[in-house]
């Protein structure tokens, strides 16, 4: 009888650690509700002008020679349209066509390696005192 008894609180203890395990396992399964501000709808167009300050850039210091350049007019004019076409019609296909038209222009882009890092000798000799 003793035996039997004793052994109760253990099978309750072992059955609130199953249920409170469990517990913690399905908060982790659980989607998290959306936290934060949804994106503004005029993000696109922020992002249009960014590439295109970028593409203008490019031309002004060389990196688009005159044999790229009417490419990337007709990209950055593909990309302006549809970005003003997303603005006003505010649907998911707009939204798609601008995304694309903005990802065409920014591959077009010539991409710049950054310069490699000097050598530390050379920036304690910069940093001596004369």
């Amino acid at each position: 009888m003793r035996d039997t008894k004793a052994s109760r609180p253990a099978v309750w203890r072992s059955a609130v650690a199953l249920l409170v395990a469990g517990g913690f396992l399905a908060g982790c399964v659980a989607h998290p509700a959306m936290t934060g501000l949804p994106p503004s709808p005029n993000s696109r167009l922020y992002a249009y002008l960014i590439a295109h300050g970028m593409a203008r850039g490019a031309v002004m210091t060389g990196q688009i020679g005159p044999e790229g350049l009417s490419h990337l007019v007709a990209l950055d004019r593909a990309a302006q349209q549809a970005t003003v076409s997303a603005l006003r019609l505010q649907s998911a296909s707009a939204n798609r066509q601008a995304d694309q038209a903005l990802s065409s222009l920014l591959a077009d882009l010539p991409r710049k390696t950054p310069p490699a890092p000097p050598d530390p000798s050379e920036q304690t000799q910069k940093n001596r005192l004369p």
